[in-house]
């Protein structure tokens, strides 16, 4: 109806349902063409074009479910009077974190633990650098001024646990005792287990007010 199409246009700036109906049935009627112009046998001759159509397709689904579900736990943090800076750390951090814990697990299972423990390192670089680099940068360019955005308590002790993280990951590794680079033995991700403990304690504690 007209209240949906016009909620639909103010979350997606020009447009509407009916631009979405176009583009649905767009892509059906190109869909059935592909499907009765390709054989299973042979790759097409536009197969390079579509693979990026659906990289940049599989890119606008992930936006759009990862804005959703963030919609969700905003909502229910709002209901229950749950900060979003804890939902930030708890929920949302495990839910970003748990393609990577797979894809790690699999990379240090198959003998390739070199991989593993530098995918631990690049792909949260990765997504930092992205996610807030260029979604600032993009931020920045069009309303001509820097994003304002407070630093909360919540932060600082995220800083300060990443921090000591990373300098118990700097000291770590390189240790000879340990049996060289990449070799770390399990009391050392039992520390890191009781580090993420000790860190949701404490941003807990902050929350609450026990903690200035």
């Amino acid at each position: 109806g007209g209240e949906a199409d016009a909620a639909l246009h103010q979350r997606v700036p020009g447009l509407g349902v009916r631009t979405w109906l176009v583009l649905a049935g767009a892509g059906a009627v190109l869909s059935v063409l592909l499907m009765w112009g390709t054989h299973a046998k042979a790759p097409p001759g536009c197969h390079p074009m579509l693979v990026i159509c659906g990289f940049v397709v599989a890119v606008m689904w992930l936006d759009l479910l990862a804005g959703e579900m963030v919609a969700i736990v905003e909502s229910i943090g709002q209901i229950w009077g749950i900060s979003t800076s804890i939902l930030g750390v708890t929920v949302i951090a495990v839910g970003n974190s748990v393609g990577d814990y797979v894809a790690d697990t699999a990379a240090a299972r198959g003998a390739d633990a070199r991989m593993a423990v530098a995918a631990c390192f690049g792909s949260p670089l990765l997504s930092s650098m992205l996610g807030c680099g260029v979604s600032l940068s993009l931020f920045t360019a069009l309303n001509g001024v820097p994003i304002q955005t407070p630093i909360t308590a919540q932060c600082r002790v995220a800083y300060g646990f990443l921090a000591l993280a990373l300098g118990s990951h700097a000291v770590a590794f390189p240790l000879r005792r340990f049996g060289g680079a990449y070799t770390v033995p399990r009391s050392y991700s039992i520390y890191l287990f009781f580090l993420y403990a000790l860190f949701l304690l404490v941003s807990v504690l902050v929350e609450v007010g026990v903690l200035p």
